[in-house]
């Protein structure tokens, strides 16, 4: 089958699902690796060595970060240029990203091992929770190369027309991960070192398995020593196209630090770890919304690059309604069942006092963010980072981290929760605005 022609001309509705599901679990799966560790230590370990791996909880997004931007710059730059045609360059932006994110996560894991003290006193290590807290960073900064790696290659594979072998990317380590959580921690009683090992075990079959898979010649990239040839405008194109992504990332690292400090301020290591289970139940709850934006990644890019605006147009707005739809339906269930969430990860009756009104107001309007995700992917899809660059800085940044420092002089500990509902309300309005002008100019 031509997939490319399939995006052009298929069934819209059927072929988003197509996409985005195996998107949704793939980033689920990657997800799982950080909750899972919170669990088996949460339940195993108890609330500081719980707090420690929260404390950690930004070195996953700055790992994710440097990934993300080489794998989805990468993987724009191929669907828009498999939209015009232009096969050479295809596999170009593969060989770039694949080098690029190598080099770059090799040279993260050597500065966060030099400067690793420092680095968790910046991520608001408390005296209770820092053993703990370094024990887990220094063998999970390893394991920064093999995360990177993963995500290039789920992402290629994906935008080749193979979503479910892209899942499988991220399958065989998640899979991994929670047999040796398991063992590890469970039965050998290893800690939060042996979460630390599952973890980098995860993400290094992940990373073999891709690797396999592209060079091989399963994919649409032709494999040629030539492409691994780093060329100056088109790495700019991809660090420019995936900036968004690493922003983001970035963002969120910066804000658990954030939170991480004020909870700490206001309600010690308990705080600390009601924000693990808080930000690992948004996880889940935005999962649809991220696979869903990911799954249409390479439909905007291919029929953005062959011409085909309305159908852009189409494809947006189908996907945003779906993606709100989901997400409202799986935030009933956490307003719901916020304390049985709680109870989940071995919250006891401290947690479950900061935790219960906190989770819910942190996701009081959490159905926005199926569009807010969309519209940052979509304006990455079209080639035009800086709009997905303005929502993820105001969003994550410029709003949010004002909210988090002040509120709480007025609320207390619950204004820190607020923080969030608040910025995504004003991250909705501006992203309906831009994507609706977008759609003008491109009617025009």
């Amino acid at each position: 089958m031509d997939h490319s022609e399939d995006f052009e001309n298929g069934k819209l509705f059927p072929m988003i699902v197509r996409y985005s599901v195996p998107a949704a679990i793939s980033l689920l799966i990657t997800a799982i690796y950080n909750i899972v560790d919170r669990i088996f230590v949460g339940n195993y370990c108890g609330t500081s060595a719980l707090a420690g791996l929260s404390v950690c909880f930004p070195l996953s997004f700055l790992m994710m970060a440097v990934g993300l931007n080489c794998s989805a710059g990468g993987a724009t730059l191929f669907s828009l240029f498999r939209g015009r045609g232009e096969k050479k360059d295809m596999s170009r932006s593969f060989g770039n990203s694949y080098l690029m994110v190598v080099v770059l996560e090799l040279l993260l894991s050597a500065i966060l091992l030099l400067f690793a003290e420092p680095i968790l006193m910046l991520f608001g290590a408390t005296d209770t929770c820092y053993t703990y807290a370094l024990a887990y960073y220094r063998i999970v900064a390893v394991g920064c190369v093999f995360q990177g790696i993963s995500q290039v290659c789920c992402d290629f594979v994906r935008v080749s027309g193979k979503p479910v072998l892209g899942m499988c990317v991220t399958s065989i380590g998640a899979v991994t991960n929670i047999i040796l959580d398991f063992l590890f921690v469970a039965v050998l009683d290893m800690g939060v070192e042996g979460a630390a090992l599952a973890t980098v075990a995860g993400q290094f079959l992940s990373a073999v398995f891709g690797s396999v898979l592209i060079f091989s010649g399963r994919t649409l990239v032709v494999i040629e020593r030539q492409i691994f040839r780093i060329r100056k405008e088109l790495a700019g194109k991809i660090l420019s196209c995936g900036f968004a992504f690493f922003i983001s990332q970035i963002a969120m690292g910066l804000i658990s630090l954030v939170y991480n400090g004020q909870l700490g301020k206001y309600g010690g290591d308990t705080a600390i770890s009601v924000y693990a289970v808080v930000s690992s139940v948004m996880t889940f709850v935005i999962m649809p919304a991220s696979g869903i934006s990911q799954g249409i990644q390479p439909i905007l890019g291919n029929n953005y690059g062959a011409g085909k605006y309305h159908r852009v147009m189409k494809t947006m707005w189908k996907a945003s309604a779906l993606s709100v739809g989901i997400t409202c339906v799986i935030w009933a269930g956490v307003m719901l069942f916020s304390r049985e969430l709680i109870l989940v990860f071995g919250g006891g009756e401290d947690m479950l006092a900061i935790g219960v009104s906190g989770l819910r107001i942190n996701f009081i309007i959490t159905p926005a963010l199926g569009f807010i995700m969309l519209a940052t992917t979509f304006f990455q899809s079209l080639g035009k980072p800086l709009p997905s660059i303005i929502i993820t800085a105001l969003r994550q940044i410029v709003f949010l981290i004002p909210f988090i420092y002040l509120l709480p002089l007025v609320l207390g500990i619950n204004g820190i929760f607020w923080a969030q509902p608040i910025s995504d309300a004003l991250a909705l309005l501006l992203s309906l605005w831009l994507t609706l002008r977008e759609q003008k100019n491109m009617y025009r």
